[in-house]
């Protein structure tokens, strides 16, 4: 059986993740510059197979995978449209997605603070989830 801390962390992996191939599905036909673009593919891929290790693992636990929030998917969709009619340059949609990466990095932060009782291999996933938004942000502050 699964202990809290350990539903918690993966549950707040699996949203991260969510959020950001979302945030990427939703900007990449926004973005001109073939390099970010093919930079934010790699990044959709990685954040894919790190949401799979956290979703199997969950299933290992027979454990539900907590639902996607559709107002929140409609806010983030809308959000990023929003921000993105008047500029769609490199430098903008760079730091935009910075800033998501920044805000994940936080947010799982929190959660691993909060939950010191999680197990090894579940901390394992999320903070390869924080490394991994850590070298996304310094890979796309070149397009500042």
């Amino acid at each position: 059986m699964i202990n809290n801390a350990d539903r918690t962390v993966l549950n707040e992996t699996v949203k991260n993740t969510r959020m950001a191939v979302q945030s990427i599905e939703t900007i990449l036909n926004r973005v001109d510059d073939e390099d970010l673009s093919y930079e934010l593919n790699c990044q959709e891929e990685k954040y894919k197979k790190i949401e799979k290790k956290a979703v199997n693992r969950l299933k290992d636990y027979n454990t539900k995978v907590q639902d996607d929030s559709i107002p929140q998917k409609l806010m983030i969709k809308s959000s990023i449209q929003a921000k993105t009619l008047m500029n769609n340059g490199s430098k903008h949609i760079a730091d935009m997605m910075i800033q998501g990466s920044t805000k994940g990095i936080t947010e799982l932060s929190k959660v691993l603070n909060e939950n010191k009782n999680a197990s090894k291999s579940v901390c394992e996933i999320a903070k390869e989830l924080v490394d991994f938004e850590e070298k996304n942000i310094e890979r796309l502050k070149t397009y500042l």
